[in-house]
């Protein structure tokens, strides 16, 4: 393989003379990225925001050999519109998120969603590509990229390959991610101006918690007001992130007042398969899951007769 530009640092420059690590590269392209990614996985780990992995490090969960930080890599930072779809790079943080024009005026859901991330300091620095990558049942960003149908960009030296958002995640904390593979793009089709959503983060406080259950809800009418798709997607309540199939199935065609709230909350309720840890007992969160489902839905309601 032919010499890269991405000189590793000293590491002693890094981390002073007890580093356990032996190199640090900090390339300024996704080319020279995904070279050095061939080049060294699985013995190298990816670092975007460090929310995360530097815990965990620090916490000598693991142990790294060589470090590869994206944080120079400028066309993973925009946030751009495209053939009716919105691709958003995976070092967007949570507060670019947040704070986007595009995402607050065509996915309303995951703004919210990422508002109520951790704390400032974690909002700044965390991103979302990291997110994904982590692939925590309970990441809050999860559950509404479901919702919206979004679909992943993996990159690597092979070229790019599309994943959506409901196929990627296979189990706690794990993905369908290569060692030789990054997450570069996260796209999100436009929906139909009808579309109407809601978010509920349900946890013990507002800032650095884990979330007891999230539930993202988003609904899109046609123009006489009928249901041509919905989709409930719920984070902390089984493995993955997790959509209720049965729910779309059961709205489309129907206009929001013919529903029967009580037993779509029900078919949510059912569907999920949630564990009792620390956070909260199986009932509980099926219970909080059927409650939320109801008022999110008494919600966009309220929502659709204001329009």
């Amino acid at each position: 393989m032919k010499e890269l530009n991405a000189e590793p640092y000293n590491k002693q420059e890094i981390s002073g003379k007890d580093s356990d690590f032996k190199d640090y590269f900090a390339p300024m392209s996704l080319k020279e990225a995904v070279e050095l990614l061939e080049r060294y996985a699985p013995a190298v780990k990816v670092i975007a925001g460090g929310t995360d992995v530097l815990v965990d490090y620090f916490g000598r969960m693991y142990k790294i050999e060589r470090w590869l930080d994206l944080k120079n890599i400028e066309e993973l930072k925009k946030i751009e519109i495209r053939d009716q779809k919105v691709e958003i790079g995976a070092l967007v943080t949570h507060d670019e998120l947040e704070k986007s024009e595009i995402i607050q005026r065509y996915f309303p859901v995951l703004r919210q969603a990422a508002w109520d991330i951790g704390s400032p300091q974690i909002r700044n620095m965390g991103t979302i590509g990291g997110n994904i990558v982590t692939s925590s049942p309970a990441g809050d960003l999860l559950a509404p990229l479901m919702a919206y149908d979004a679909y992943f960009v993996l990159t690597s030296t092979d070229g790019d390959r599309r994943v959506r958002a409901k196929e990627f995640f296979v189990g706690p904390k794990k993905n369908v991610l290569r060692k030789d593979e990054l997450v570069t793009k996260i796209v999100i089709p436009i929906l139909s101006k009808n579309t109407y959503g809601k978010w509920i983060k349900v946890g013990k406080r507002k800032a650095l918690i884990i979330s007891s259950i999230t539930l993202a809800l988003v609904i899109s009418l046609n123009d006489k007001g009928l249901i041509e798709k919905a989709k409930c997607c719920l984070g902390s309540v089984a493995p993955t992130p997790f959509e209720v199939e049965e729910f779309n199935s059961l709205m489309v065609g129907k206009k929001m007042e013919e529903l029967n709230y009580e037993e779509l909350a029900n078919v949510v309720s059912k569907s999920i398969s949630p564990i009792d840890d620390i956070r909260g007992t199986k009932e509980y969160r099926k219970d909080v899951a059927k409650n939320l489902t109801i008022s999110s839905l008494k919600e966009i309601e309220r929502m659709v007769r204001v329009d």
